[in-house]
């Protein structure tokens, strides 16, 4: 049994995010927190002690893989960037050694980030996606992970024909979906409507419900993309219409972006609890647009945040969180006339780092939050000391602005101390 102690951050509602000094977590053998509860002077083998913070594992619930070494480049449009960076770096996983040494970094990069879960797009490449799934299996990482499908509107190196496509996919599902107890799921990942034919969407719609898997795909993302959406298909008006026609929009599914949603389509997408996935760094860095938070957050759509990498440049999800807030209040300040309704505060930035993304996942039966019963993804961190001296609602917020990857010394995937691994 290992034994936690510090000051535990509860992020229990988009409204409610509690510190508990003192706290006593204790994890089992079998990798499930037994309880948690307070104990001054705690005795026995500890890890932490006064100073540090017990926080929920951060969930990324939108990035790529083979993108991982490619952040942060600018200055380009979002169909340039597709065409010059990331067709072109998805092309090298041809080569199933790249894909696994890539997958080893980005493992890395993840967890000294303070991720615990990831819901990732991978290559078109079977072999390569079922490298990187190794990788993740053996590194113990919390993954939702696929391979990308699409078969019409891009490279030709990058385009599997629909029926290879979907055969492959569904033999790594077989493979891979609910391996390492639970924490491994396979998802069917159709890149974005303009790049998939008919026959491929509603493939993949029918073998994600029938194998039970996630489905994850781009909507929503920008003007640009919306224009093409309208030229592809101009019989529906926007992408979420072509999902839902293609039985895409269910409550296992994550669209990433939304930027561009009305309010039709929100209502649609809350009324099949389709979850999105906010990216606020990658939408600005790519000049896309400004997600509507608090109009989405009103039609009910389930919300996590995600990275984007590596159209977003930002790995660590504080940071990501940060932006939602301050991409919120933009959207306030500039509106004409200013906004007069309160936009999000630290805590349900906090929520949405973490239970508030695993209930969107559908898994927060297990993680996203610091109780018994649940798996132990945690982190032990050494925030800077006079945060602790604040009122409990400015703590929330200080280490939401100021906590920073090197403060994280500990960092675990269901029970399992999976690094940071420091020099």
């Amino acid at each position: 049994m290992k034994t936690l102690y510090g000051t535990l951050l509860k992020p229990s509602s988009p409204t409610t995010c509690e510190i508990v000094p003192q706290s006593v977590v204790r994890i089992d053998n079998d990798g499930k927190i037994k309880e948690v509860g307070a104990d001054k002077k705690p005795t026995g083998d500890i890890t932490g002690g006064e100073g540090y913070w017990l926080l929920p594992g951060f969930i990324d619930a939108h990035l790529h893989l083979p993108q991982w070494d490619r952040r942060g480049i600018d200055g380009l449009s979002l169909h340039e960037w597709r065409e010059k960076v990331i067709y072109p770096a998805e092309a090298r996983f041809r080569d199933p050694a790249v894909a696994e040494r890539l997958a080893e970094d980005f493992v890395t990069g993840a967890v000294t980030n303070g991720t615990t879960t990831v819901a990732a797009f991978g290559s078109p490449f079977a072999d390569a996606v079922d490298r990187a799934f190794a990788v993740l299996d053996r590194r113990g990482m919390r993954a939702i992970y696929g391979m990308m499908l699409n078969d019409v509107n891009c490279p030709k190196e990058l385009s599997t024909p629909a029926d290879k496509g979907l055969d492959e996919a569904r033999e790594l599902a077989a493979k891979w979906h609910n391996q390492h107890d639970g924490l491994l799921q396979y998802s069917f990942n159709p890149r974005m409507a303009t790049c998939c034919s008919e026959t491929l969407m509603r493939g993949a719609a029918a073998l994600a419900d029938m194998m039970k898997c996630p489905i994850q795909t781009h909507v929503a993302e920008s003007g640009e993309e919306e224009a093409a959406v309208r030229e592809a298909f101009p019989e529906n008006w926007d992408d979420v219409e072509v999902f839902a026609e293609m039985g895409l929009l269910t409550s296992r599914t994550l669209l990433g972006h939304g930027v561009c949603l009305s309010e039709s389509s929100r209502r649609q997408v809350a009324e099949t609890r389709t979850a999105v996935v906010h990216c606020p760094t990658a939408n600005l860095f790519l000049e896309s647009g400004l997600m509507d938070y608090v109009a989405h957050r009103r039609a009910g759509i389930p919300i996590a945040l995600g990275s984007s990498i590596a159209g977003g440049h930002e790995p660590f999800m504080p940071q990501v969180a940060a932006a939602c807030l301050q991409t919120a209040k933009a959207l306030k300040v500039h509106a004409v006339p200013r906004g007069s309704y309160a936009v999000p505060a630290p805590a349900e930035a906090w929520w949405l780092l973490t239970l508030g993304a695993a209930q969107a996942l559908n898994m927060s039966d297990r993680v996203g939050s610091i109780e018994a019963g649940k798996d132990a993804d945690c982190l032990i961190v050494r925030p800077e000391p006079w945060i602790a001296s604040l009122p409990e609602d400015q703590q929330v917020s200080a280490l939401l602005y100021t906590m920073r990857p090197d403060q994280i010394e500990h960092v675990f995937i269901a029970g399992q101390r999976v690094g940071p691994e420091r020099p």
